[in-house]
């Protein structure tokens, strides 16, 4: 069953998202997150992108790997960010010829140093545009982001709706979540999203917490609310590591999420394969997914 067919299927998919390490060190707890990877029956995986050459290349060579060496389906993330069209189809190029059969479209944020996006004189300013631009020219499977609190830059969740129904009317076939702790906040999105004609299967992004300086980080880079629970959890006088209590509360959060009929689940690690496979081995546990 190829990706785009397990996303449309009855049962809910599962996947993951890694990133190339900037260091030697890093890598090798990458390798060993993919080693791990293999046991947890994905549907596939994904991998971000920075639009520094090296970066592009080492996201290039991770998403090849996964595909063509472990035989995970891979998606590579693509952005608008310091590109012309020449050079993002022969990054494609090389995608499709690397026999990666899908890509995460979106605008990225700003380069580091910059307050505000600007687009290649060349190039992209939104994700539906770069959306538009691969289908005409691929049969990738193309994903793309949505924002269930809103994006810091948007005025409101409605205007992030209308967006995600353009990117649709584009050519996405399936959106992905910032992430979130709220689960009320999704249910609130995703309803108005499917009342506003947007049909394609809506991922939950969830990100295990592993420490509590992650919190204000969150919030300071994507805007989400921390509900009273999780910041009880995290601070109360416990034995238990807060790697523990970011498993326990991922794991309500995401059985909850399956529940109440999400299409899939889609884990953010971090590169770190103990908290995610933690959570993937309750819901195994728990009936939620099979290892076959």
């Amino acid at each position: 069953m190829d990706m785009l067919t397990k996303l449309y299927a009855p049962e809910p998919t599962l996947s993951c998202e890694y990133f190339p390490p900037k260091s030697p060190a890093g890598w090798g707890t990458l390798y060993a997150t993919l080693a791990a990877a293999q046991e947890l029956n994905l549907d596939f995986a994904s991998v971000t992108y920075g639009a520094g050459g090296s970066t592009r290349r080492k996201t290039l060579s991770l998403v090849e790997r996964l595909q063509n060496e472990l035989t995970i389906d891979a998606m590579a993330h693509l952005t608008c960010v310091g590109h012309s069209r020449d050079e993002l189809d022969g990054i494609l190029l090389q995608m499709k010829e690397d026999n990666i059969p899908a890509v995460m479209a979106l605008r990225g944020d700003p380069p580091k140093g910059s307050t505000h996006f600007e687009p290649h004189p060349d190039g992209f300013s939104y994700a539906n545009e770069l959306i538009e631009f691969i289908r005409s020219r691929y049969d990738f499977k193309i994903g793309c982001a949505c924002y269930p609190e809103g994006h810091v830059e948007s005025a409101n969740v409605q205007q992030d709706i209308d967006f995600l129904k353009l990117k649709q009317e584009c050519g996405a076939d399936f959106t992905v979540t910032q992430l979130f702790f709220d689960n009320e906040d999704f249910y609130r999105f995703r309803d108005a999203a499917r009342a506003a004609g947007v049909t394609m299967p809506i991922l939950a992004g969830i990100m295990p917490v592993t420490a509590v300086k992650q919190i204000s980080r969150f919030q300071s880079l994507c805007g989400c609310s921390i509900p009273s629970k999780l910041s009880t959890l995290l601070t109360a006088d416990s034995e238990t590591s807060i790697v523990e209590r970011g498993i326990a509360y991922g794991v309500e959060q995401v059985q909850d999420l399956l529940d109440n009929g999400i299409e899939g689940i889609h884990l953010y690690t971090l590169n770190k394969s103990y908290s995610s496979a933690a959570i993937i081995a309750e819901l195994h546990k728990h009936g939620y997914y099979t290892t076959d």
